[in-house]
C-alpha cells in the first residue's frame, strides 16, 4: 500500500504528464508553466505537511525559476527553507529527509536553508544567491518569516551596485558564448539574446522595486506597447524551444545540440522533409528570436539604468542644432526628428563616427528604431542617404560597430534588400561556424583591424599593405558583399557580381572602383583555393594564377580579403601554416607582376641556388652537394618551398643513406613540422599517419616525396591538441621523435585502430557525402590526380593511404587540406592500371567506404 508521500508523488507525475501532453498539442508555454507549477506546489504542500507538521517557526520559499513560475520539464526546483534561529539537530534531520524525498522522486531540488541571519550572510557577497531571492514567493509555513527575510534583503541591497554586477555578469556570459560550439549548438539560456538576458531585464526592474509584469513596465515608461509585444513574442519562442528540448532530451539540457535540433523542430511543427531543412528552419527562428531580445535589451537596459540614476546630475554638451552629448551618449534634441526627417537615420550614425561616440541615448534610440522600420524605396534611393552610407566606409572609424549596430536593428536588411535574405542563414559545410551575416561582419572587422595601427602587431606584413592601400573603402565594401549572394543556389561568387555592380552604381563609385569591387567579389575564393588545394611550388600553377591577377593593386586587395575571410570563417582554420601558404603565393605572384623578367619557370633553379648558397656558406664540400642534388632530383625543387629545401638539405648534406627524423615547432603556433627520410617500403605513409594520430596530432598538411635513390622524404605539418599548454609542446615533440626514430629503424609496431572512430555530433548532423575524383595526367601516362572531399576523423589519412596500397597505387605526392571537420585532399599517384575504368571504379568504391563516417 502506498504512503501518502508516494501517492502525492504519483499524482504529481500524472499531472505533469498531462501538462506535457496538453503542451505538445497547443505549444503554449505560459499554460504549461501554470499547470506544472500548480502540480509542483500541490506536491510540496503535501510533503511539507508530512515532514514539517509543526512549521510555525520555519517557512518554505520558492526562489529563482520556481519563484518566477518558470518551471521547465527538468528544471531545478529552486527552494529555500528558513527559520528565525539556527537549525536544531532535529530540524536539520527533517530538512534532510524532505530533500531526500524530492531526490527519490527524481526531481532536482536546489535548496538553500538556514536562519534569516545565515541566509543574509550567505548572500552578502553572492550575486547569484541574492538574485535568486529577487524572485521569492512564499509557499508554506510562517509567512511572516518570509516577509522579514525579503524586507531585510531589499533594505540591504545596493541597487546601483547590484545592477552593475548583473550587467557585468551578462557581458561575461556573452564573452563565454563564443567559439564553434556556442555558435552551432547554442545554449538557450546563456547565449546573447537568450532567456538569461530576459531575466536580466526582469532583475534590473525588480531591484528598483518595479514590477516586471509587461503591463506595469509599459505604465512605468520602461516599455512601449510595441516593445512589450516583441518581448513577449521573443520569450514565447525561446521558452517553446527550451520546453521541447527538455522533453526531447528527457533531461535538463539547455544546449541545442545537433542530436536534438531536428526532433525539436518537428515537435514545434516544422514540416521540412529532411533533417537539415528542419534544423535550419528551427535555428533561423532561434536566431531571429535572440536578435529581437538583443535589440530590446539595447534600449531597455539603459532605460532601467537611467531610471535608477535619474537623480544624478548629467553632463550635457551641444553637438549641433539637432544633437547633444549626454555623458558618453548621443541624443536628439527632438525625438520626432527621425520621423519627420528620415535622412537623420543615417545622419546620427555619421555624427557618432565623427564625434567618436559609441552609444545612443535610450529614448533617442527608441525613436530612431521606430523610424527605421519605415525605411522604404524613397529612403534607399535618396542620393544623400546613399552618400552618407558609403561615407561610413570612407571614414572607417567605428565601421565594424556601425555595421553590427545597423544589422542588429534591421537597417542593413531594409537598406540592402539582398542582406535580409542572408540574415541568420546557416552554412552547413563543416567549417563555417557563423550565420552568413555574422560571418560577413566578422570579415569586415578583420579587414578594419588590418587598417588600425594599434593592431599591426597581429599581422605586421598584411597590416602594412592595408595601411598603404589607396582605396580601403573598396576593400571594406568587398568584405561586406563577398558572400551577399549565398543561399540563392548556384555559384554565390558569380551571383554576387551583379550585387557589387549595382552597389557601385548606387554609391557613386568610379569605374575603376566598380571594376575592382566586382572582381573581388567574383574571385574572393581564388587565392584561398589555389594556396590550399594546388601545388603552389609548381611553376605552371603560379603562371595560371598570375594570368588571373590584373595588377599589383588587385593582388594586394585579394590577399587582404582572403586573410580577412579565412580568419572570419572559423578561428580553427587560421594558423601559421595556412598563413605561410598565402604569403608564399602572394610574394611569388608579386615578383612576377613587378618584373617582366621574372619567369615562374625559373623558380626551381632559384630554389636550388638558394640551397647551394646555404650549403656553400656552411662549408659543405662540393662533392656532397652534387651527390645530394642527384639524389633529390629536379622534381624535388619544383615540389618544395625554399624554406623546406633549406631545412631538408642542411640535415641531409653529409649523409644520404642513413634514415633520419627531424622536427621543429613553427613560431607563434601550435604546429609542428616533421621530416622523415628513410628507404622506401610498403605502407610507410599510412604507418606514419597512424603514428601521428596515436599521438593525437591533427595532420594539417603532408608532402610525400620519393627520391631518385628510392628513399621517402615526407614532410608533415601537425597541429598539437588545442587544449595543450605551450610549455608542454617540447615534451610532445620529444615523445613523437622517439617513436619515429624507432620506426625508421624497424623497432616499432603500429596497431591499427579497432572499431569505428568517434564521430562528432556536427558530422552526424551534417552528413556531407564523400567525393572522389580521379583525373589522368595528360602528358604522363600512368599518373593520376585523386581529389578527395570528406568529413575529417582520426586516422582518416592513414586509412586512405592503406586503401591506395591495397589497390597497388603508388603515392608520389600528397597535398592535405584540413578545414576544421572537413578535408579536401589531393594525391598524385602512379598506377598504369587506373587507366582501366573498372579498376578506377573499384578504387572509388573502396575509398568511399573508407570515407563514409
Amino acid at each position: 500500500m502506498m504512503t501518502t508521500a508516494q501517492q502525492a508523488i504519483q499524482t504529481y507525475q500524472q499531472q505533469k504528464a498531462a501538462a506535457e501532453t496538453a503542451y505538445r498539442q497547443n505549444n503554449r508555454p505560459t499554460v504549461y508553466f501554470r499547470d506544472h507549477i500548480t502540480a509542483a506546489e500541490t506536491l510540496l504542500q503535501t510533503l511539507w505537511q508530512i515532514h514539517f507538521p509543526d512549521s510555525n517557526d520555519i517557512s518554505l520559499i520558492a526562489i529563482g525559476g520556481f519563484g518566477r513560475c518558470e518551471l521547465y520539464p527538468h528544471s531545478d526546483w529552486d527552494l529555500a527553507i528558513i527559520s528565525s534561529v539556527p537549525f536544531s539537530d532535529g530540524l536539520q534531520q527533517q530538512t534532510a529527509q524532505f530533500i531526500q524525498t524530492l531526490w527519490d522522486a527524481r526531481l532536482n531540488p536546489a535548496i538553500k536553508s538556514g536562519s534569516i541571519e545565515e541566509i543574509l550572510q550567505s548572500t552578502q557577497n553572492d550575486i547569484t544567491g541574492e538574485t535568486a531571492f529577487l524572485e521569492a514567493r512564499h509557499l508554506q509555513g510562517n509567512a511572516n518569516l518570509t516577509a522579514q527575510l525579503l524586507n531585510k534583503l531589499n533594505t540591504r541591497r545596493d541597487t546601483a551596485a547590484f545592477i552593475e554586477a548583473k550587467l557585468l555578469e551578462m557581458e561575461q556570459r556573452h564573452t563565454k558564448s563564443q567559439g564553434t560550439g556556442a555558435q552551432l549548438e547554442p545554449n538557450i539560456k546563456t547565449c546573447p539574446g537568450g532567456l538569461r538576458d530576459i531575466h536580466t531585464l526582469i532583475w534590473t526592474a525588480k531591484a528598483q522595486g518595479i514590477d516586471s509584469n509587461p503591463t506595469t513596465l509599459v505604465t512605468a515608461g520602461v516599455l512601449t506597447r510595441t516593445e512589450a509585444g516583441m518581448l513577449a513574442h521573443g520569450y514565447r519562442r525561446l521558452a517553446n524551444i527550451r520546453i521541447h528540448l527538455h522533453l526531447t532530451a528527457d533531461r535538463p539540457e539547455d544546449r541545442l545540440l545537433f542530436d536534438y535540433q531536428s526532433q525539436v523542430a518537428e515537435s514545434l511543427g516544422y514540416t521540412q522533409p529532411d533533417i537539415r531543412g528542419r534544423s535550419e528552419a528551427l535555428m533561423h527562428t532561434f536566431y531571429r528570436a535572440t536578435k529581437a531580445i538583443k535589440q530590446l535589451n539595447g534600449i531597455l537596459i539603459p532605460v532601467l539604468k537611467n531610471h535608477q540614476t535619474s537623480s544624478r546630475p548629467q553632463h550635457i554638451h551641444p553637438i549641433d542644432s539637432r544633437y547633444k552629448r549626454i555623458g558618453h551618449q548621443i541624443a536628439a534634441n527632438d525625438l520626432a526628428l527621425f520621423e519627420q526627417n528620415p535622412e537623420h537615420i543615417f545622419t546620427i550614425i555619421q555624427t557618432m563616427q565623427e564625434q567618436n561616440i559609441t552609444t545612443i541615448e535610450p529614448q533617442t534610440l527608441r525613436a530612431w528604431w521606430a523610424a527605421t522600420r519605415k525605411i522604404n524605396t524613397r529612403f534607399t534611393q535618396n542620393p544623400e542617404n546613399r552618400r552618407r552610407f558609403i561615407q561610413f566606409f570612407k571614414h572607417g572609424t567605428g565601421l565594424t560597430q556601425t555595421l553590427r549596430f545597423l544589422n542588429l536593428y534591421g537597417v542593413l536588411g531594409r537598406y540592402l534588400p539582398a542582406w535580409e535574405k542572408i540574415t541568420g542563414l546557416l552554412q552547413h559545410d563543416l567549417f563555417h561556424i557563423y550565420p552568413v551575416d555574422d560571418h560577413i561582419l566578422t570579415v569586415v572587422r578583420n579587414m578594419r583591424r588590418l587598417a588600425i595601427e594599434t593592431h599591426s602587431h597581429e599581422m605586421p606584413e598584411a597590416s602594412a599593405i592595408m595601411q598603404a592601400y589607396p582605396r580601403p573603402h573598396v576593400l571594406y565594401t568587398a568584405a561586406l558583399l563577398h558572400d551577399i549572394a549565398k543561399g540563392r543556389g548556384g555559384d554565390h561568387a558569380k551571383e554576387g557580381i551583379k550585387d557589387a555592380q549595382q552597389f557601385s552604381a548606387n554609391h557613386y563609385y568610379t569605374e575603376e572602383e566598380s571594376h575592382l569591387l566586382a572582381w573581388l567579389v567574383e574571385n574572393h575564393l581564388l587565392m584561398s583555393t589555389v594556396a590550399q588545394k594546388e601545388d603552389i611550388q609548381d611553376p605552371h600553377v603560379l603562371q595560371a594564377f598570375c594570368r588571373r591577377i590584373p595588377t599589383r593593386e588587385y593582388l594586394d586587395a585579394l590577399y587582404l580579403l582572403t586573410i580577412a575571410d579565412i580568419r572570419g570563417t572559423n578561428p580553427k582554420l587560421w594558423n601559421t601554416w595556412r598563413a605561410s601558404l598565402l604569403q608564399t603565393l602572394y610574394h611569388s605572384t608579386a615578383a612576377v607582376l613587378n618584373s617582366k623578367n621574372h619567369d615562374p619557370e625559373r623558380l626551381p633553379n632559384r630554389r636550388e641556388q638558394a640551397s647551394t648558397d646555404q650549403l656553400t656558406c656552411a662549408a659543405v664540400p662540393l662533392k656532397n652537394q652534387q651527390k645530394l642534388r642527384r639524389i633529390l632530383g629536379s622534381a624535388y625543387y619544383v615540389r618544395h618551398q625554399t624554406r623546406e629545401i633549406l631545412w631538408h638539405t642542411a640535415n641531409l648534406a653529409y649523409d644520404t643513406q642513413s634514415p633520419a627524423v627531424r622536427s621543429r615547432i613553427l613560431p607563434q603556433s601550435n604546429s609542428l613540422q616533421v621530416m622523415v627520410f628513410m628507404p622506401n617500403g610498403d605502407r610507410l605513409f599510412a604507418r606514419l599517419c597512424r603514428i601521428f594520430s596515436s599521438h593525437r596530432f591533427d595532420i594539417q598538411a603532408a608532402r610525400a616525396f620519393i627520391t631518385e635513390h628510392d628513399y621517402i622524404l615526407d614532410t608533415f605539418i601537425l597541429q598539437l591538441p588545442d587544449n595543450l599548454p605551450p610549455e608542454e609542446y617540447p615534451d610532445r615533440q620529444s615523445a613523437l621523435e622517439a617513436e619515429l626514430n624507432s620506426f625508421i629503424h624497424g623497432n616499432t609496431t603500429i596497431q591499427k585502430q579497432s572499431g569505428r572512430p568517434h564521430i562528432s555530433r556536427r558530422i552526424r548532423h551534417i552528413p556531407i557525402p564523400p567525393t572522389v575524383i580521379i583525373t589522368p595526367e595528360e602528358d604522363y601516362p600512368g599518373w593520376h590526380t585523386i581529389d578527395i572531399t570528406a568529413v575529417n576523423r582520426p586516422h582518416l589519412l592513414a586509412d586512405i593511404a592503406e586503401t591506395f596500397f591495397a589497390h597497388n597505387i603508388s603515392l608520389r605526392y600528397a597535398k592535405i587540406t584540413t578545414l576544421d571537420q572537413r578535408i579536401e585532399d589531393s594525391f598524385i599517384t602512379y598506377s598504369p592500371s587506373l587507366q582501366d575504368p573498372q579498376t578506377q571504379n573499384t578504387l572509388k568504391q573502396a575509398l568511399i567506404e573508407v570515407l563514409t563516417p
